[in-house]
């Protein structure tokens, strides 16, 4: 509908190696959005979190994303989660991405949550998924795009949903106001995301 559209959603590409080719390779095979940056702070005060969504083809560019992310050593193993970097079945840790990834990159532009740097209007939420923080990422995905209902559009999945940037804590203090229960609230479908790793 015409409350979703967004003319200022992220269309065009930059190359893969513009952005990570300081990383030291230079073996990349696919682009990344120009991301433009978005006053966060802002955009959250004013985007309900029923609105702080991304597409099944969001998902779809964060996998090959996240995917030129370990290829040039920009997702790197630690203690915690010592993934394959070789591994596209599995792949690192939602959380391991959300620490090297989404929020190094939403903080470059402007501290939104990465929904929102793609869709500052944000979109309306069908679908709420939740996961385990410990699944890969890859796994994650493949799970999610091949479980999309056929008539949900749109999605409120935490890592990507929530400003990673900013003061989470204080926005579940009071748990019927947040994020998590607005998203909720407005939707129609919930996907409930198993993985190898651990038990949700």
């Amino acid at each position: 509908d015409s409350e979703d559209s967004d003319d200022d959603s992220v269309t065009a590409g930059d190359s893969a190696n513009a952005w990570f080719g300081n990383r030291g390779t230079y073996d990349l095979v696919a682009g990344l959005p120009q991301f433009p940056r978005r006053d966060g702070p802002a955009l959250h005060q004013r985007v309900p979190p029923s609105r702080w969504c991304v597409t099944c083809n969001d998902l779809r560019q964060f996998d090959r994303i996240t995917k030129c992310a370990v290829a040039c050593n920009y997702i790197v193993r630690t203690e915690e989660d010592s993934f394959d970097p070789t591994d596209e079945r599995i792949g690192p840790s939602i959380s391991c991405v959300t620490r090297q990834l989404i929020a190094p990159i939403t903080k470059l532009k402007g501290s939104p949550s990465w929904a929102l740097m793609l869709h500052p209007r944000g979109l309306s939420c069908d679908l709420f998924v939740t996961h385990c923080w410990s699944e890969g990422v890859f796994e994650f995905i493949d799970k999610v795009v091949h479980s999309w209902p056929a008539e949900a559009r749109h999605a409120y999945c935490c890592m990507l949903s929530n400003p990673q940037n900013l003061d989470i804590g204080s926005m579940l203090r009071v748990p019927r106001a947040s994020p998590f229960a607005l998203a909720v609230s407005a939707v129609h479908y919930m996907m409930v995301v198993p993985n190898e790793q651990a038990s949700i």
